[in-house]
């Protein structure tokens, strides 16, 4: 027997100040992932190419053209054969991907924690705030154990274990506790929280 919680919406902090404000703000971007496998591979390829351009150029200089990019097709081709545009929609897309990958945050391994202070961040591994959030959980009147923790970026869903043949209501209890330990850890953003009961015997 299963029992589920509904969302429990987060709780929004009352009216921060200017400095509050510019604090949360500084540790979301400090803690922002910075997407650095990405640029690796777009440096690399950008790099690689260049290398390789910068060969071929020289050597056809010297009459000597090495060969390496076989370009002899292009005398032939149309800019609307099939090749060519597909060729075109390929790097577009690459390019796109690229693109996104350096404007869109990445998922970061910590979750930045709110502050008051824009120069003091601070921030707890994603981890970290599963344990926490877990260990919330397991306090809580009828719970034996948590089988699973999610962190979403704006939600918390926990899946726990009652030795409780009915655990109707007790879902609220520990999604309250769990929430009472998210307002005291204050991690950006609020984020809800949705508890999944399973009935296991002890």
């Amino acid at each position: 027997m299963t029992a589920q919680a509904g969302l429990r919406p987060a709780v929004e902090r009352e009216g921060p100040g200017p400095s509050s404000r510019k604090a949360d703000r500084a540790a979301k971007h400090v803690f922002r992932s910075r997407r650095v496998p990405s640029a690796m591979v777009a440096a690399l390829l950008l790099t690689a190419a260049g290398v390789l351009t910068a060969i071929e150029v020289i050597s056809a200089l010297l009459d000597r053209p090495a060969g390496i990019f076989p370009y002899g097709w292009v005398d032939d081709a149309e800019w609307d054969d099939w090749y060519a545009l597909a060729i075109f929609a390929a790097l577009a897309l690459l390019g796109l991907l690229f693109l996104l990958a350096a404007l869109l945050p990445g998922r970061s391994r910590m979750v930045p924690l709110h502050g008051d202070d824009p120069g003091l961040v601070m921030g707890v591994s994603r981890r970290g705030l599963k344990r926490a959030v877990a260990a919330a959980a397991e306090e809580a009147p009828g719970v034996s154990g948590v089988t699973r923790v999610r962190l979403g970026r704006r939600r918390v869903r926990v899946v726990a274990k009652t030795p409780v043949h009915e655990p109707a209501g007790l879902d609220e209890g520990v999604a309250e506790a769990v929430h009472d330990r998210l307002d005291r850890l204050e991690p950006l953003p609020d984020r809800s929280v949705r508890v999944q009961l399973r009935h296991r015997g002890a």
